[in-house]
């Protein structure tokens, strides 16, 4: 059997696996100073996967032949400790360079109060699982390695163990969905940018906290999903088959109902409703936010403007008829669903039907302020226990 007919098997294995989970999901209910940077050695080519030690033990980081200088950005000096921290991963056949220079993390690290770590993937890739690169195809123990830095960074500097997230653009994103199946429990929470859940039987072990965004013309990684992408060679998971695990451990619904559905403007927030302290939930404002209600893709499968209709994996009754976008100063950029979760964790989706495949831009029409509207959800959010222990 070739390689390509491998990589297919397991894509088709891979979509079956979690179109089941989602069905059986849906069918039995859901569980209830400044900063300092260090730069990392060049990276590798596109050649053949470099292979790693193992990375176990207290010295892991030390021993795993990729220690070495690391770009860290740490907060001021008057910043109260222990405080949280952010790893940043970047997406496919990119370093970590290009989180630090385009997301705007930094700036927001020393103003907010968190330290930030962007880690280079072997190869200029992450194993994500079935996706991607050299690190998936030499089967490359990125988890294993990032729970060692996290470890290593846990004893050197005043981070709280309780308050660590990730989040990943595209390649990136589907390593923040795999760690976050592995030891979620050791994360406060995790956002996917352009991403989509690459990894068979995703079980997290406890409730996370869980944002996603996507563009809703993102050929690259699209919403719905493909049966098989040449350029990545393997199938992608669509967005909502991807988040229903954690939907399911976090005990929230999909968002079925009028309210759990709105627009939102370049800052996160629902439009025709009152701004409550940033990262708290919207409340309904004097319309009592009706304007902003509207059937968008979910996991009710209505359409999208700018994005084709799709079949949808979990039934749902159809959302109501769709009003008009709101008339309000602010433009409406994004779609957001979100539902009251059983747990303490929430569980967040933007869809930017403008969009393609990428970070949103920070200026322009549909400019988005991602890395603001990312920490407003997970700076609040707590890891189950404190981690991770090697």
């Amino acid at each position: 059997m070739s390689a390509a007919h491998r990589r297919r098997v397991a894509a088709v294995r891979l979509l079956s696996s979690l179109l089941v989970a989602v069905i059986l999901v849906t069918g039995c209910g859901f569980m209830g100073g400044s900063g300092r940077g260090g730069r990392a050695g060049a990276p590798m080519g596109r050649g053949a996967p470099t292979q790693a030690p193992p990375t176990a033990g207290p010295d892991a980081f030390e021993r795993s032949g990729r220690g070495g200088q690391i770009r860290l950005t740490l907060p001021t000096d008057q910043t109260t400790r222990p405080y949280p921290l952010v790893v940043a991963l970047h997406s496919l056949y990119h370093d970590g360079s290009e989180p630090q220079r385009g997301w705007g993390l930094d700036e927001l690290a020393r103003s907010a109060g968190f330290a930030v770590v962007y880690p280079d993937g072997l190869d200029l890739s992450w194993n994500a699982g079935t996706c991607c690169g050299p690190a998936s195809a030499g089967g490359v123990d990125d988890i294993a390695w990032l729970r060692s830095l996290i470890a290593h960074l846990e004893s050197r500097y005043p981070i709280d163990p309780r308050r660590v997230s990730i989040i990943g653009l595209s390649n990136g994103g589907m390593l923040a969905y795999r760690y976050a199946c592995e030891h979620g429990d050791e994360l406060a929470g995790f956002a996917a940018v352009a991403a989509s859940l690459q990894t068979l039987n995703c079980i997290p072990p406890a409730p996370l906290t869980t944002v996603s965004i996507h563009g809703g013309l993102d050929g690259h990684v699209p919403y719905a999903g493909a049966l098989w992408s040449e350029a990545l060679q393997t199938g992608i998971t669509p967005t909502d088959v991807s988040l229903g695990p954690f939907r399911s451990v976090d005990g929230c619904p999909p968002p079925t109902e009028p309210g759990d559905t709105s627009y939102t403007g370049a800052d996160g927030r629902p439009l025709g409703t009152t701004p409550g302290p940033v990262g708290a939930t919207p409340t309904a404002g004097p319309d009592g936010g009706a304007a902003a209600i509207i059937a968008a893709a979910g996991p009710d499968g209505q359409a999208v403007p700018g994005m084709p209709a799709s079949p949808s994996p979990q039934a749902a009754p159809p959302a109501p008829p769709a009003p008009p976008p709101p008339a309000a100063t602010a433009q409406p950029v994004a779609i957001r669903h979100e539902t009251v979760c059983a747990s303490s964790a929430r569980l967040v989706q933007y869809l930017l039907p403008s969009l393609g495949h990428g970070w949103p831009a920070l200026t322009g029409p549909t400019a988005f302020d991602t890395a603001a509207v990312l920490w407003s959800l997970l700076r609040d959010a707590r890891s189950a226990i404190a981690g991770p222990r090697m």
